[in-house]
């Protein structure tokens, strides 16, 4: 080929990009067997399988004296029917994968694994769910772990500083950590955790969630394997959101002598999972925080200079939700950005957004739905947050369509109705010798200073 030929090809205009495919999230279907129900969805071809079993024993129905029961008993599971880590190499045999996960609102057990195998993967995933070892020394063994893990993970400054939000925007369960905390989580005795199993987990039947090419699969012979005589899935009593004592805004710093950076995290409570509109809410965050071009990250990252990234987002529960910003910065630009954050927000909530911000949000909570369901374990991800949560089957179409059909208006009013920095507490993990002086004359709200043992004590 002729070298100015090969010049031309390579100068070829691309191909333009043609409309973006509609998506439409697949109608999932539903069986009652026994005491349990299942929710499926059949994709044909999808040679892997995602099973979730949900029980609704979270966090938030845990008692004080048990706090971190769940989780411990989430870990325990995967010590089996034989103790001693053994479901994991029953599970390769079949080349599957087990999954446990301990929320707020659910307590979730799982298996992914090849379509063709799925009725021996679930039996096994099955008698790890209702019929573990529960071993005192794994018991044990598992605390321990959980708890060295905790006090590694809060060595790091920006999980320290988001694992204290709880306890200054609330009293209570949601005060304290998930997995409990350190304290609370040694007074979970292994007979607190056969209890809970017994009468949270085993007893319970749930709902079964099973994603993937189930022509040949028998649901109804897999929710008698799953359910079997189990009873029917109860109401759980959850501790109330109650605020935390003490006047908001305020500043905690929890002392991180000689640290040359701080973490900062900015968070308020807001409304639960079936009080906030999402498209509205999270739209509104992608423009403060929740994109790579959004203002925090702009201000912030690209004309400051003071951090590599900063982000925000919600966390929604069944009754209550937060919503928080997080960076990390070196010390002697700890106050300054906290003053760029709350200008950000000020400025979102008086000028609402601009039309590129807008076409941004539209865009890319709509667009990248085909890739972001693409595969079983997105889809049963799916079907668990509408399990959850009460949400109809096209909850994820009408998520769609409320992105489809936002406007600026209602991006401005979310910032004004879910933003609300005199409600906030910001919380900054450094060296409060070097950062205390310059937040109390930021004068946002009393500074405290905490050290990081006396925050689960």
């Amino acid at each position: 080929m002729p070298k100015e030929e090969t010049v031309l090809n390579i100068l070829q205009p691309r191909p333009r990009l043609g409309d973006p495919t509609p998506y439409t999230f697949p109608k999932p279907r539903h069986l009652r067997v026994g005491n349990g129900d299942i929710v499926a969805i059949d994709v044909p071809g999808q040679p892997y399988a995602a099973i979730r079993l949900i029980h609704p024993a979270g966090g938030a129905t845990e008692p004080h004296d048990r706090m971190g029961v769940g989780a411990l008993t989430s870990e325990a599971l995967e010590d089996g029917v034989h103790g001693n880590s053994s479901l994991a190499p029953a599970l390769e045999r079949h080349g599957a994968e087990w999954m446990s996960r301990i929320g707020w609102d659910s307590f979730v057990t799982g298996v992914d694994a090849p379509a063709n195998r799925i009725v021996d993967a679930t039996s096994l995933f099955m008698e790890a769910v209702r019929t573990p070892a529960l071993r005192p020394d794994d018991v044990v063994s598992r605390r321990e772990q959980l708890v060295e893990r905790f006090r590694l993970e809060t060595s790091v400054a920006p999980t320290l500083a988001a694992r204290a939000i709880g306890g200054q925007l609330f009293s209570g369960r949601y005060a304290t950590p998930l997995t409990g905390g350190p304290v609370k989580l040694q007074e979970v005795t292994p007979e607190v955790v056969t209890d809970f199993h017994s009468r949270s987990i085993a007893a319970v039947a749930g709902t079964l969630v099973v994603v993937g090419d189930l022509s040949d699969v028998d649901l109804e012979d897999l929710g008698k394997r799953v359910f079997g005589d189990a009873a029917e899935t109860p109401e759980q009593p959850v501790s109330p959101p109650e605020a935390a004592e003490g006047e908001l805004p305020g500043v905690l710093v929890i002392n991180r002598p000689d640290s040359v950076q701080s973490a900062l995290v900015l968070a308020q409570r807001s409304p639960s999972r079936s009080e906030i509109d999402l498209p509205k809410a999270e739209g509104m965050s992608d423009v403060l925080g929740g994109m790579f071009t959004s203002r925090l990250n702009t201000e912030l990252r690209e004309r400051l200079g003071y951090t590599y990234g900063v982000g925000c987002r919600f966390d929604l529960r069944r009754d209550s939700g937060i919503f928080l910003i997080s960076t990390q910065v070196e010390t002697p630009t700890t106050a300054p950005s906290i003053t760029a954050m709350l200008e950000q927000i000020e400025q979102l909530r008086s000028d609402g957004v601009t039309p590129d911000e807008l076409a941004a949000v539209r865009e890319s909570n709509t667009v990248g739905l085909p890739v972001t369901y693409s595969n079983s374990r997105s889809l049963a991800g799916a079907l668990v947050e509408m399990v959850v949560h009460d949400l109809p089957d096209d909850h994820v179409d009408q998520l769609r369509a409320g992105f489809e059909r936002i406007t600026a208006g209602d991006l401005h009013d979310a910032a004004r109705e879910y933003l609300s920095p005199s409600d906030s507490v910001v919380i900054v993990a450094g060296d409060a010798s070097e950062v205390v002086g310059p937040l109390e004359d930021l004068g946002f709200g009393a500074v405290t200073v905490r050290e990081p043992e006396t925050l689960w004590a």
